[in-house]
């Protein structure tokens, strides 16, 4: 059942994509979780020892606490770590943006809940297409929604989640 405590570590303050992450994930939980609370919003460096820290801290200050959204890959590296320590995998779900080797062998174990992982490949493809099209005056959008992708212990092992989590780079 989504109810209890949850917190958030923000990555840099001030940092246009993390802030929209951020907002994103208080927007959601107001309109589609009444029974989750946000008691702690914890501001970081970008360093992952500091994640490790703050969410060290979250574990010791909010006893209760059901789930954690970091919104960049060091924070949800040093908080993987610290659930780790503090085997709190199993009540707690911490849910981070962004992958790499760490975060995925976080996630195998049950350390973490999920990852959202952008697609660079499709970034990269729509950033040339718009950048092509604008040198030629046509008209492009201002936004371009590139998705993003939930991947949990269940799909991980996924043929789309594959390519994201490990990309074929030539």
């Amino acid at each position: 059942k989504a109810e209890g405590d949850v917190a958030l570590i923000n990555s840099l303050p001030g940092v246009g994509s993390f802030d929209q992450r951020d907002q994103g994930f208080k927007e959601e939980i107001a309109a589609k979780y009444p029974g989750l609370k946000l008691v702690a919003i914890k501001v970081a460096d970008g360093q992952a020892a500091t994640g490790l820290n703050i969410m060290a801290d979250l574990i010791t200050a909010y006893p209760g606490l059901r789930g954690v959204f970091t919104d960049a890959l060091f924070m949800g590296q040093g908080a993987g770590q610290a659930i780790a320590e503090n085997k709190a995998g199993d009540s707690i779900k911490l849910v981070s943006f962004d992958a790499d080797s760490k975060l995925v062998g976080f996630l195998k174990d049950g350390t973490i809940a999920a990852l959202v992982v952008q697609d660079p490949f499709r970034m990269g493809y729509e950033g040339v297409k718009t950048a092509l099209a604008a040198s030629k005056g046509e008209k492009v959008p201002a936004k371009i929604d590139t998705g993003v992708n939930l991947i949990t212990q269940g799909n991980m092992n996924s043929s789309r989640s594959e390519e994201l989590l490990n990309p074929k780079l030539k």
